[in-house]
Formats: structure tokens, sequence, C-alpha cells
């Protein structure tokens, strides 16, 4: 089996934007705040499905055609059809859909971080949201499965295109609207770091780390700390639906095992083995993540095409599982640690 090389960095890069912006937003959550979210899948998959729903029930509306259900197998066909015409011919149409989906997405997905923890973060120990938020996770998923009006249940939606379709067209070259939805990602991606630094050296960014490391110190100062959790929840889940509605995008399906626990290890893991606390870091542990499932998956696809009777694909759950031993093990602060100093208040107090 031949390579296409260019083909497969495109993918490689476009997966790693996606990757750092779940890693970004469960780095603030657990690696700033403290907050330790075993339901990361969850939050990714609302943006996901948000994409599903505007595909199917805006899109059409905004090109001028009738909104016909998706899932039926009478109208299947005929639905995806005008989905993929309208992203192939109307440009406009198509980047103001996909706009709005980020807007809907955005919203809805802090939403439902807020919803979903601000009552457990009433509980005495901080780790029964982690284990609320990894049960709510596997319920939606299992609820959305079996819900055929959102994804068409266990079937899932195809036909959920990339914003620059129309470019691939236009040129004849499908690589052009890769190549532009790769540098739109790293983009968000790029965005979302900018903006993840400034709030970490802001004011709220240092009672965010009073929180984490002794929240009954920071409640005893007068500080609502399940209302500052909360609100750190709807920012990280906000940027998770983003990494959502990009990943939906990028691989023009949606499917609920996509959104298994499996995906929550994984960004777990690039966080782990970053750094904790140090936005640089888990941009790095994604990277590393990044390329060893696309490694494992090419190792995967080579042998079955070989005929060997051995499932390669399961190895990258031992795999992540014998790194997130070892980091914990001999280098609990990961490959580039959180600084010590991330603002100039320290030397401004040295100096007074």
């Amino acid at each position: 089996m031949q390579i296409d090389l260019i083909a497969t960095i495109i993918a490689l890069l476009t997966f790693f934007g996606i990757s750092g912006l779940m890693a970004l937003s469960l780095n603030l959550e657990y690696g700033v705040a403290g907050i330790p979210n075993f339901g990361k899948a969850l939050f990714v998959s609302v943006g996901a499905y948000t994409a599903g729903w505007t595909y199917t029930r805006l899109l059409p509306l905004f090109g001028g055609a009738t909104v016909i259900d998706p899932c039926s197998a009478v109208t299947l066909g005929q639905a995806l059809q005008i989905r993929s015409e309208i992203m192939r011919t109307m440009p406009l149409v198509a980047l103001g859909n996909f706009a709005l989906t980020l807007l809907i997405a955005l919203l809805v997905g802090g939403i439902v971080g807020w919803l979903a923890s601000y009552p457990a973060l009433r509980l005495k120990e901080e780790w029964y949201l982690a284990l609320v938020l990894l049960v709510g996770s596997e319920i939606v998923r299992i609820i959305v499965r079996g819900y055929p009006p959102l994804i068409c249940a266990h079937n899932g939606l195809s036909g959920i295109a990339q914003p620059f379709a129309w470019v691939s067209t236009m040129t004849g070259d499908p690589r052009s609207a890769s190549l532009l939805f790769l540098a739109l990602v790293l983009l968000l991606l790029a965005l979302v770091y900018w903006y993840c630094e400034r709030l970490v050296r802001s004011p709220y960014g240092r009672l965010l780390k009073a929180v984490r490391e002794n929240d009954a110190a920071a409640a005893g100062l007068g500080k609502n700390v399940p209302r500052i959790r909360a609100a750190t929840m709807f920012i990280g889940s906000g940027i998770a639906a983003l990494a959502g509605v990009l990943f939906a995008v990028n691989i023009g399906f949606v499917n609920t095992n996509d959104f298994m626990v499996a995906l929550t290890l994984d960004v777990w893991v690039m966080v782990v083995l970053g750094g904790v606390g140090n936005n640089r870091g888990v941009l790095l542990g994604a990277l590393i993540v990044t390329i060893l499932n696309r490694l494992t998956a090419i190792t995967a696809i080579q042998l079955n095409m070989m005929g060997s009777p051995f499932e390669f694909n399961y190895v990258r759950f031992i795999l992540f599982g014998v790194i997130l031993l070892v980091m914990l093990r001999y280098r609990p602060q990961g490959l580039l640690p959180e600084p010590a100093h991330t603002t100039q208040a320290h030397a401004l107090l040295a100096e007074s």
C-alpha cells in the first residue's frame, strides 16, 4: 500500500489541531482549576451533534431547499444529495452555516458543562464530579444512540462536509479544501491558546490556581468556589464543543461510537504526558498522542492487508495505559512542567 505523504501530513496536522483544542480545554479545567473532568467525550460530542443538527435542519433552509427527514430510509439519499449539493455550489451558505454551527456549539457546550457540573461541585469530594461526568457521558451517548431524530441513532449521519468543499469543486484539486480547513483549524487553535494563556496569566487565573491548591482557604477568603468551578466548566466545555464541530466536519460523519470513554482517555494522556497546567505542554502531548494514533491506525491497516489475525488497533489502549502509569510514577509534572511564575506579580511583590 502506497501512502500519500502530503495528504497524510495534512490529515495529521488537522487531527493535531482538533486534539489540541480538546487538550487545552481539559488543561483549563483540571490543570488550572483542579476539576477532574472524566466526561470530556460528552462535551466534544455536543459539538458534533450540533453539527449534525445544523447541517440537516438549517443548511437546507439557508440553501433555499426543503428540509426533509435525513434518517428515513425513503428520504435519506435525497437529504444527503441536497446537503452535498449546497456545500459544493454555495460558498456563502456553506461558510455561514459552519460559522453559525460553531457559535451554537460554543453556547450549547458551555451551558451543558455548567448544568452538568454545578450540582456535583457542591459535593464534599471533587472526584464525585469526575464520576458524575464519566457516567453522564455514557448515559448521553446511549440516549443519542437510541434517539433517531438527532443523528439517526446508531446509523449516524454522513455528508457533514468541510466548509471549503466548494473550493475543490472550483479548482478540481481535493487537497485545496483540506489545506484551507487545516489553516482554519490551526487558526482556531492559536486563538484558543492565546485566550487560555491570557486567562491563566490574569488575576482570574491566579484565583483558579488558588482554588486548585486549597479550595477551603479560597472559600474562607469569601470566594464562591462552586460558582468559580462551574464558570470554568462553562469555558472548557465550550472549547471542547468547538473541537467536536471540527471533528465532525473533518471526517464528514457523526456517530456516537466516536465519543466513547476511549476519547476521554486520549485527552487525559495528552495533558498528563505534556504537562498538567502548562498550555504548551499539553499541545506537545496532543502532538505525540496524535502521531501515535495515526501510526497505530496505519500499522493496523497494513497488518490486515497482510492477513494478520492480530488486532493491532487495541495496542494503542495498552500503550496509553503504560504512558499514564510511567508518567504518574516517574514524572507526574509531565514533559513540560507548569512554570512556577506565570505573571509579573511575583516580581512586583519582590520589588515592593
